[in-house]
């Protein structure tokens, strides 16, 4: 059957477990317990701790492989409350490569996704200036004089069959990070001629992006291609422009790169995940009168199982409007800097007026030490999960009716179990 805006929010509030219970069980995993690794019929959701980028991998239940962002973004100023982990030795994407390594053992990666061109979602290659505290010029040489970072790591170690951005095949043609586009443009010229398959970001597609293994098998299973670029599913079989009108009203030359971030809703049976990258409103000024972009593509989302907060979290993300449409079971993100952990996004998500009948579970793989002791005692403390720094890994099981939240060790490569939170 077509879906369409109507079928689609319907089968999200059907499939949406959040008015229905909380935390079903919670247990503490005993010394020495390891992550048990993906099986055909499960979802596994992987975000990775490293400290300067976020870093996410997902195995679909019949096994194809999605890369989704491999930042390095390098912050010196904010190590004593962000530690680049295992060890600043390696890079953030070399750490991110050998992560994948351990949890999948084909040289292959069916899907490489970036969501937007910053640093911190894909790398960079300017590395010409003098570093400062703020800085993100760290970078790895290979034997040909090469330098690289970011997804280039992964890419020395794995191929990719398909690939996707928010813009391709243009590219910053609202602005955009130069340093990103070079990268990126550099590496896709010689991928192409090696046979990579490149596509437009269809906005509004149901299963552009599929199982590659075996689609029959579990046909409870799609992705739905929610935004791109600025534009928007219009909820039946089209999109809205809705930065073009914007830039056609106001006559803007450079539109916030994190806007037009890519996101697509996965759902496996009632599980349904959101990611958006850093998906945020354009605010109001003298000059324009600003654009609620993030609250219109959060009633496209509607309600979903767990939701990768839009902007890491910021302070000009995750908006009311945006909390009060998903209405997640529960909220993850990749921290690189402590203002990714801030009291206004902390206090919607946990808001008990907002998600009525169950409290949510907020999963920053890391509580940045400043921010810890400064949010000590608040009500929202108690709905969020500290121990870390930690990798966080969403196992979706057989079906899509029960799932399971794992913390991770991220000091080592040891994949120790910290914590566990079980629901169904």
């Amino acid at each position: 059957m077509k879906s369409t805006r109507r079928t689609f929010i319907k089968s999200c509030a059907a499939a949406s477990f959040a008015g229905a219970f909380g935390i079903t069980g919670r247990a503490e995993a005993g010394a020495g317990d390891i992550y048990p690794g993906w099986k055909p019929g499960e979802l596994d959701l992987h975000f990775v701790y490293t400290g300067c980028g976020e870093n996410m991998f997902y195995r679909l239940p019949d096994g194809t492989a999605i890369l989704n962002d491999t930042g390095d973004f390098y912050r010196p100023r904010d190590l004593a409350n962000v530690p680049l982990l295992p060890s600043p030795e390696r890079l953030g994407g070399e750490w991110m490569s050998r992560y994948v390594q351990r949890v999948y053992q084909e040289k292959v990666i069916d899907y490489l996704m970036f969501s937007h061109w910053h640093g911190d979602h894909i790398g960079h290659s300017t590395f010409d200036r003098k570093e400062t505290p703020g800085a993100n010029f760290r970078y790895k040489t290979l034997a040909d004089g090469t330098r690289i970072n970011g997804f280039l790591c992964v890419a020395q170690d794995f191929g990719f069959k398909r690939y996707f951005d928010h813009q391709y095949p243009n590219k910053g043609m609202y602005g955009g990070n130069d340093s990103c586009i070079k990268l990126v443009s550099d590496w896709l010229a010689v991928q192409k001629g090696k046979g990579l398959v490149c596509e437009p970001f269809k906005v509004g597609a149901l299963n552009q992006i599929a199982l590659q293994r075996d689609p029959g098998k579990y046909p409870n299973f799609s992705i739905r291609n929610i935004c791109a670029n600025g534009r928007l599913w219009d909820g039946k079989d089209g999109e809205r422009d809705l930065v073009g009108e914007y830039v056609a009203q106001t006559g803007a030359k450079r539109i916030a790169e994190n806007t037009l971030s890519l996101g697509f809703v996965m759902q496996y049976g009632k599980f349904r995940f959101w990611s958006g990258g850093d998906t945020q409103n354009i605010p109001k000024s003298k000059k324009n009168p600003g654009l609620a972009y993030e609250d219109m593509v959060g009633a496209r989302v509607g309600p979903v199982t767990l939701c990768k907060m839009n902007h890491h979290g910021c302070s000009n993300a995750m908006s009311e409007a945006f909390v009060r449409a998903v209405r997640a079971q529960a909220y993850v993100s990749c921290i690189w800097c402590p203002g990714q952990v801030v009291e206004q996004t902390l206090s919607r998500m946990a808001s008990r007026e907002i998600h009525a009948g169950f409290d949510p579970l907020i999963l920053p793989n890391l509580m940045p030490k400043c921010q810890a002791e400064r949010y000590q005692g608040r009500d929202f403390m108690k709905n969020i999960a500290t121990k870390g720094p930690a990798h966080v890994v969403v196992k979706v099981l057989p079906g899509g009716d029960a799932y399971r939240i794992y913390l991770l060790e991220a000091h080592d490569e040891s994949m120790r179990i910290l914590d566990r939170f079980d629901r169904s």
